[in-house]
């Protein structure tokens, strides 16, 4: 091919003849299957939350009926830690608002790390989770702590120096008119306000 580009400028061809002639050459240069990069496999839905850190990265995720839930920036995952109630939430706006709120109450010790139900009980700590689904401008579906059929939460680090909780979560509810939420693999890694 350059072979001919080079005679074709020897015998005075035109200059957009030439060109055209470059151009397809390097059009078929770069079609060549050696030079294609491959096509980046799509991720999971699992792989789509963020990773499980105990650094105060505030972020927070889990995947919601199999679909993947994070809250999309670090404003968006909020914790507090005020007179022995912990407090963990994520919310996402967009293309429907939802939110999910996970609930420690110890009045009576500093809250540790371990693993605790979210079903209501009269134990301490007392731990329960709140969901709310926007199914449409008019219907939301808010999954209260007695909708809760079966979860827990673990705290993997609570630091009382460097107000950072970091954990794990998973829970289903069920809520008349509302779809049954399964929700797995949550995890949440946030700066607390003390």
């Amino acid at each position: 091919m350059y072979h001919k580009i080079i005679a074709a400028m020897k015998n005075g061809t035109p200059k957009k003849l030439i060109l055209a002639a470059s151009l397809l050459a390097m059009a078929s240069f770069h079609s060549c299957d050696l030079f294609k990069a491959d096509d980046p496999k799509p991720l999971t839905e699992l792989e789509k939350l963020p990773p499980i850190t105990q650094e105060g990265k505030n972020t927070f995720g889990c995947l919601v009926n199999g679909k993947a839930w994070v809250a999309p920036t670090q404003n968006d995952a909020l914790a507090f830690y005020q007179q022995g109630t912990l407090s963990i939430s994520g919310s996402f706006r967009s293309p429907v608002s939802s939110g999910i709120g996970l609930v420690l109450i110890d009045l009576e010790n500093p809250i540790s790390t371990g693993t605790f139900s979210l079903i209501e009980s009269v134990n301490y700590p007392l731990g329960f989770c709140r969901t709310g689904v926007e199914k449409s401008p008019v219907q939301i579906c808010l999954y209260e702590a007695d909708n809760t059929l079966s979860g827990t939460i673990t705290l993997l680090k609570i630091d009382y120096l460097n107000f950072i909780v970091s954990g794990l979560f998973e829970y289903s509810a069920e809520l008349p008119d509302c779809e049954k939420i399964v929700v797995t693999h949550g995890r949440f890694d946030i700066n607390y306000v003390p």
